[in-house]
């Protein structure tokens, strides 16, 4: 079922439930207001059929954390559509790979999105953001100059084909270019998905490509960011813009040896 971007109406009084991945939102609605309110599932469903958005008996939610928002009697409708998380993700390869200089490596990724409900009325408003899959904090880099981002439990693979499709998850695509004068060793990478569109291919959510310019193990890395979609599947177009508008080269720390801080 595609449940990302499709306007749901929601009747009155009556009780509605969607599951995004392990993620289980809840909607009614009420006079003026819509009332949202969220639930996880224990584990991560293995099967590809995992969203959905159904009426439901109203048995069993009160005990959820309930927020609700003020939208008017006329707004009747919610959509939800996937976007990138919040900070920037960690990865690590699923083998560790040397690059000898001047070449490059083609890595893919998947990314657990969150979930972003609007309604609609004379423009687009925003009422919540959910993540679809809750990760771990990890500090990438050093103490000074180093940020604060998600660690992922997926690993980057060279293959697509290996890269499981799951209606909850954005494959990104990411190169690595060796600009120096000595082989290096991939470990790990750090990505700054805030500068990622989403788009909607014939089988699974992608993001532009990334391409990262390592320029040495003290130096900063070069990161830009394709304008366009990828060239792996046919797309049918735009369904989530990046959060922050993508305008010049990125120079940061994206690829590291050097400890990273967990526990946050």
């Amino acid at each position: 079922m595609d449940i990302w971007a499709v306007k749901r109406d929601l009747d009155s009084k009556k009780l509605y439930r969607a599951q995004i991945g392990p993620l289980v939102l809840w909607f009614t609605r009420e006079d003026d207001e819509i009332h949202v309110a969220t639930d996880r599932l224990k584990a991560e469903p293995v099967e590809n059929e995992i969203t959905s958005f159904t009426c439901q008996n109203g048995d069993g939610q009160a005990k959820l954390d309930w927020k609700r928002w003020v939208v008017g009697k006329d707004c009747n409708q919610i959509s939800i559509n996937p976007v990138m998380p919040d900070r920037p993700v960690v990865v690590r390869p699923d083998v560790a790979v040397k690059i000898p200089k001047d070449q490059e490596a083609l890595f893919f990724f998947s990314i657990p999105v969150w979930a972003r409900i609007t309604v609609e009325k004379s423009s687009k408003i925003v009422l919540c953001e959910e993540p679809s899959v809750i990760r771990s904090n990890i500090w990438f880099g050093d103490l000074m100059s180093g940020e604060l981002c998600y660690s992922l439990r997926s690993r980057a693979r060279r293959k697509i084909a290996e890269i499981e499709i799951k209606p909850h998850r954005v494959t990104c695509p990411v190169r690595i270019l060796n600009t120096t004068e000595s082989q290096f060793d991939v470990e790990r990478f750090c990505v700054h998905v805030e500068y990622l569109n989403i788009y909607k291919g014939s089988t699974r959510l992608w993001t532009n490509e990334v391409l990262i310019s390592y320029q040495g193990e003290d130096a900063v890395s070069k990161i830009d960011y394709a304008q366009k979609p990828p060239e792996y599947e046919s797309v049918e177009g735009i369904i989530s813009e990046a959060r922050t508008p993508w305008k010049k080269t990125l120079l940061k720390k994206s690829l590291g040896t050097f400890r990273l801080l967990t526990g946050f």
